[in-house]
Parts: structure tokens; C-alpha cells; sequence
């Protein structure tokens, strides 16, 4: 059972953080409340099926039994539990906090209509403003559920604009030393060339669902970058995938193909074809892990320079693992990639290469409209053997990349963005050394 928490009302501090139901004969409660202040929800759940007979009815017992349910996957006994809570408590606090709790569990049942309605009642109290957002992002989960039954079309236009000091990721130096002949002087469009670009990108996705836990998703995403004084790294770009997609609210799976094919200056540059698979998991606690693996060939263009460019054709095989934490107004995701690329052509295996990275990056929601966010990664690249032109010795790259942006949701289908980064790219070669600083700033709309 995916687990869908609400943050507490800053007055109404029951459960989770301290114990406040005072020990009364025998009462159960303290020791349930201190198991689930500890996260041992389970255990608070069976102490409480051990003391249902003597205890149900007594509304801080129901709600610290319901609310244990709901934690240990035992949505239906926590329905009846926080129903009762609603129905014949007199303390207005405990009947607050039992609501939102219950609103929940019928989510989490698939009562949608049931929790909405509770959603709105509680909407309707003037709550404090976090725990609106998050019955808004409830109320967004319970439409997309719906939705999720029918066959749905979604289409996305974003628009950027900025300025990239090195469009072409190349060097600034204008001399390269080489062990074979000494210094060699590279042309100028060999060297880091610095432009201002725009770019728009439409992403058009269909989902077919064959029932609740299984459907079939086509996405494709068009992107176009334009450089406004050169038009020689121009970038037209086409991804499309179908996928199917399946499992539980736990567990989710997706298996499929995709198509990516890049033009530079209008000119093909690069094709590829992938499998791909994919798990999601969702943990308690704000806890989400992830695996993917895909398998891929990447062909370059078969126009002029076509035996070059086939030595460079590569297999790749690429697996990602992902560790996802929401904690408050913090999400925090982990990723650790490594892949392998096979030359197709033993004359390219100077093409071929090891890569690992890392990547961590924050998101912080500040409020329902403004969310920056930080991201890094590291990445190390070995190349299989010596570069075969002037330099004869194995290539071996390490990068490290810092970004900086932030979301403005001005509507709920509008998002202004803006994202400032910088690269850094060190080599044992002194030709692929550069650096590359960009920023930029756009719209996004979803309809």
C-alpha cells in the first residue's frame, strides 16, 4: 500500500510527535501512541487487535488503532476505527485530526468519492495554509486516479531562453600539445564558441489503461534549440516510446521500447534504438527506491564521412538506481548510473568507454506557487584504448555539474522556470578539456 501522509496541523500534535493521551485504568494508549511515535506501526496495530474488544469505542483507542492501521497496510480496519472517531468524539481537536486520517484511508481503498468529499469538508474549516497544499495535492491524486480509468491525452509546450557560454562543450585553448608533433593550433570552430539560444520542446503522451494496475503509455517529445548567431550546433531532437506499464500502488513496473533520433545544423548526427525496464517502489516513511536498465544502439550519421562515423556506432548498456526521500517541504533523490559501450567496429574501440556518475539534487517547496531546487553530479569516463590520433593514450574524463533553478506555479497548468549551471570537464587530454556556464529562463504549459 503506498503510503500518502499528511503533515500535522501545527495546534493539533497528537500522535506522532508526543505522548498526550494520558494512562487511564488500563488503557492501551500511551504505549501505542509511543510505538508510533517511534514508527513501529505494526506493533502498535496488534497491541491494539489485542485490546479491540475492551477498548473499541473509546476515541483516543480508535484513533491511535486507526491511524496504526492505516501505517501497517490495514486500510479497511482503519476505515471503521476513524469512522467511529468521527461519528462520537466530542473533542473537536481528536475529531480534526481523525478526519483527514480517514479522508486517507479512503483514498487509499479507492473510495474517491468518499475522500474527496471529506477533503473539502475539511478545506471548507479554513485549515492552516500547509495543510491545504497537501489536500490539494490530494484532491490532484484523486483526479488523476479517476482519470486513470479512461484513456487520457496530455500534451506539454515548454519555451526557454538564455545564454550558453559554450555551445560545442569544446576547449579554449587555441594550442594543443601532442607527444606525436608537438603543438598543433586548432581552428576556431574547434575552440568553445558562446551564443545565445532559444529552445521549445512539446511532449505529447497517451495512456491506454487495460485495467487499475496495467496500461499502455506512447509518449513523444519533439525538441528544437536554436543558436541565434550560429547555426551549426542547432539541435533537432525526436524521443518516442511505447511502454507498458503495471503493478500495484507498492510496486510499479514499465517495459518498453524507444526511438531517438538527433539532427545537428538539419543534418542527421545520431539515431538509437532501446529496450527499457523499470521498478518503482514505494516505502513508508516518505521513502521511494527506484532500479531501471536499458539497452541501446547508437548509430551516427550516414551521410559525408560515413566509414568515420560507423566507427563511432556503439551498444550501450546503461542500469540506474534511484533513492528518493520526502522529508516536510524537502524532497531529496539520490542516483548512481554506470554503463558500458560496446564499438560495434573493433577499428572504434578507442570509441568504446566505461562511465559511472552520481547525482544528488534537493527540491524545496517553500509554498504552493515557489519550489528552487539544487542539483550535482559527478561522472568518471574510461575509454577502452589510445586515442588513435596524435595523442596515443587512453582517454579518461571526470565531470562535475552544479545547477541551480526555480519553479513558479503562477496556475495549475502554468509554470514559469529559470536554472542557472555550470560544468566542468577535466581530461587527461588536453584537446577535450572546457568548462561551460548557462542560463536560461522559460514557460511551461500543460493542457
Amino acid at each position: 500500500m503506498k503510503k500518502y501522509r499528511l503533515p500535522l496541523l501545527p495546534l493539533i500534535v497528537l500522535a506522532l510527535q508526543a505522548p498526550v493521551f494520558a494512562a487511564e485504568n488500563d488503557s492501551p494508549n500511551t504505549e501505542m501512541d509511543s510505538l508510533i511515535t517511534a514508527g513501529s506501526f505494526q506493533q502498535a496495530f496488534d497491541l491494539g487487535a489485542a485490546n479491540l474488544e475492551e477498548w473499541e469505542g473509546d476515541p483516543e483507542f480508535d484513533f491511535l488503532y486507526g491511524f496504526a492501521a492505516l501505517e501497517s497496510d490495514n486500510p479497511n480496519e482503519s476505515v471503521f476505527a476513524l469512522e467511529r472517531v468521527v461519528t462520537v468524539s466530542e473533542d473537536s481537536v481528536l475529531r480534526g485530526r481523525a478526519r483527514l486520517e480517514l479522508a486517507r484511508a479512503y483514498f487509499v481503498t479507492n473510495n474517491l468519492t468518499a475522500s474527496e468529499n471529506l477533503f473539502n469538508q475539511v478545506l471548507a474549516s479554513n485549515p492552516p495554509t500547509n495543510v491545504q497544499q497537501n489536500i490539494e495535492a490530494f484532491l490532484q491524486l484523486i483526479e488523476t486516479r479517476r482519470d486513470a480509468r479512461d484513456a487520457t491525452f496530455s500534451f506539454t509546450l515548454s519555451s526557454d531562453i538564455g545564454d550558453d557560454d559554450n555551445i560545442n562543450s569544446a576547449t579554449s585553448n587555441g594550442l594543443i600539445d601532442t607527444p606525436l608533433i608537438g603543438q598543433i593550433e586548432l581552428d576556431e570552430d574547434g575552440q568553445e564558441s558562446d551564443d545565445t539560444f532559444s529552445s521549445t520542446t512539446f511532449v505529447a503522451a497517451y495512456n491506454y489503461p487495460f485495467d487499475r494496475n496495467s496500461s499502455l503509455g506512447v509518449t513523444v517529445n519533439l525538441t528544437h534549440l536554436n543558436n541565434f548567431d550560429t547555426d551549426a550546433f542547432d539541435i533537432d531532437a525526436l524521443r518516442s516510446e511505447v511502454a507498458y506499464n503495471w503493478g500495484s500502488e507498492t510496486n510499479r513496473f514499465k517495459h518498453g521500447v524507444s526511438y531517438s533520433k538527433m539532427n545537428l545544423d538539419q543534418k542527421g548526427f545520431q539515431d538509437s534504438v532501446a529496450l527499457n525496464s523499470s521498478w518503482q517502489r514505494s516505502g513508508g516513511n516518505g521513502w521511494y527506491q527506484s532500479l531501471a536498465a536499458s539497452y541501446s544502439q547508437i548509430s551516427y550519421d550516414t551521410g559525408s564521412g560515413r566509414d568515420q562515423n560507423d566507427l563511432r556506432d556503439v551498444d550501450q548498456w546503461l542500469i540506474t538506481a534511484g533513492l528518493t526521500k520526502i522529508s516536510g517541504p524537502f524532497t531529496h533523490s539520490f542516483n548512481l548510473y554506470t554503463a558500458d559501450e560496446d564499438p560495434d567496429e573493433s577499428a572504434g574501440d578507442h570509441n568504446g568507454r566505461d562511465f559511472t556518475g552520481l547525482a544528488y539534487s534537493v527540491l524545496w517547496r517553500l509554498n504552493a506557487q515557489h519550489t528552487p531546487y539544487l542539483r550535482i553530479s559527478t561522472q568518471d569516463v574510461e575509454h577502452d584504448s589510445e586515442h588513435p590520433v596524435f595523442f596515443n593514450t587512453e582517454r579518461d574524463d571526470d565531470t562535475d555539474s552544479f545547477a541551480f533553478g526555480w519553479f513558479w506555479q503562477i496556475q495549475r497548468n502554468l509554470l514559469i522556470t529559470a536554472e542557472a549551471s555550470y560544468t566542468d570537464n577535466g581530461s587527461n587530454i588536453e584537446l577535450f578539456d572546457y568548462s561551460r556556464f548557462k542560463y536560461q529562463a522559460g514557460i511551461r504549459y500543460q493542457f
